[in-house]
């Protein structure tokens, strides 16, 4: 079972989990940043130059990409610093889960290779695909989804709880 810690930089860099979550916009300049809305003038997000600097070799990127336009720019730099199965993308495109999946086959990506739900959602068969499941807080729903085999990964703002249950699961 993975765990992803949502919105994960800085905040949950050494936190333990597989994955840190990174929202990817481009801003007003062009620039690559962490940013879940629209970035606004003034405002200042990381880039993902100094999240890939920061994270390589220490988490796995869960790139949760708000826009399209430059995936292919985003994943081959991501990879560049990254092997591809500490790489893991979500688009809100389906286009974009094409383009990327085309490119980067080794790369995966949601829904091709494995499928995304918000926790409030039923969790059905997918024909067979691996679930990431999100954002899962309550102690008692992290626990339900660590027993449940057709979960791969939980998205999580308490990778610190979650980590701690499942190695008491192990």
């Amino acid at each position: 079972m993975l765990i992803s810690a949502h919105a994960g930089y800085p905040r949950w860099l050494g936190s333990g989990a597989d994955f840190i979550e990174v929202d990817v916009r481009r801003d007003r300049d062009g620039v690559i940043v962490d940013s879940h809305d629209e970035p606004k003038a003034g405002e200042t997000h990381a880039t993902m130059d100094e999240i890939l600097a920061a994270a390589a070799g220490r988490v796995g990127l869960h790139l949760d990409l708000k826009e399209s336009g430059f995936e292919v720019e985003l994943v081959g730099r991501t990879l560049e610093r990254f092997a591809a199965d500490k790489v893991v993308v979500t688009p809100d495109f389906e286009s974009s889960s094409r383009i990327i999946k085309q490119r980067f086959p080794e790369v995966r990506v949601s829904p091709i290779d494995f499928v995304t739900l918000d926790q409030q959602n039923p969790i059905d068969d997918y024909d067979g695909k691996p679930i990431w499941i999100w954002t899962v807080d309550d102690k008692r729903r992290i626990e339900q989804l660590l027993a449940d085999p057709r979960i791969e990964c939980i998205v999580t703002n308490r990778p610190d709880l979650a980590l701690k249950l499942r190695k008491a699961r192990a």
